[in-house]
């Protein structure tokens, strides 16, 4: 089974996106369907999307989003979690790294957030828009897995600060400025697109703007 995803602008004022997936005939139904559900809710919202639009776009039963998801709800919350368990995957491995100091552990973090960003960039513009919206999922995600991001960034601030790498920092304001950074070409697509010409889901995208975080990164953090 074969998804075509390409960006095909139709005129300045409609842009339709088309998405490119290769899918094996043996790829599991449940990740099929949360891929073209990432797609759709992307692409129309949540609201916007239907179970049946769901079910037609995966080609499977409207019944086995029942079945794996328990419906609509419980496939967003599959969604959100799925994607932010395997941030916060990549975040805790390069916290467990050796580095020479707070720095270049904080610049790692940077670097793996944007890359893991960039291969899930549908799935990231999805997740951090309905991360916006005050919700009973919401406030469940965020106490979960929100603060423990938080606590990553945190432990990493301290180091800098406590080995001397790091002035002393207001941490709420700082942790917020650093995360804000990274997630606003994704969480701000559109914007970003339309207005600069870029486009963050390209890999260069991240390689460029890490430079720039990373000499951002080094006037605010960093003594002179």
């Amino acid at each position: 089974m074969i998804f075509l995803v390409e960006e095909i602008y139709t005129t300045v004022e409609q842009r339709s996106v088309y998405l490119m997936l290769e899918v094996k005939e043996n790829r599991p139904t449940k990740e099929i369907i949360m891929d073209q559900a990432t797609i759709l809710f992307t692409n129309k919202g949540y609201t916007g999307t239907s179970v049946r639009d769901i079910a037609m776009k995966s080609g499977v039963n409207i019944s086995l989003i029942s079945y794996y998801f328990g419906g609509k709800k419980g496939l967003l919350e599959a969604l959100m979690v799925d994607f932010l368990e395997g941030y916060l995957k990549e975040l805790e491995s390069v916290q467990q790294k050796n580095h020479a100091d707070a720095f270049e552990k904080l610049m790692d973090i940077v670097s793996a957030s944007l890359t893991f960003m960039q291969q899930h960039h549908l799935r990231a513009r999805f997740v951090l828009r309905e991360m916006t919206l005050d919700s009973t999922l919401v406030r469940e995600i965020t106490s979960t897995y929100l603060m423990k991001e938080k606590h990553i960034y945190e432990t990493i601030l301290k180091q800098g600060i406590d080995e001397g790498t790091f002035p002393p920092l207001p941490m709420n304001w700082t942790i917020m400025q650093i995360r804000g950074i990274i997630t606003m070409p994704f969480l701000h697509h559109q914007y970003v697109r339309e207005v600069f010409q870029l486009h963050p889901h390209h890999s260069h995208f991240v390689v460029a703007y890490q430079k720039e975080l990373y000499m951002w990164l080094m006037k605010t953090l960093l003594p002179s």
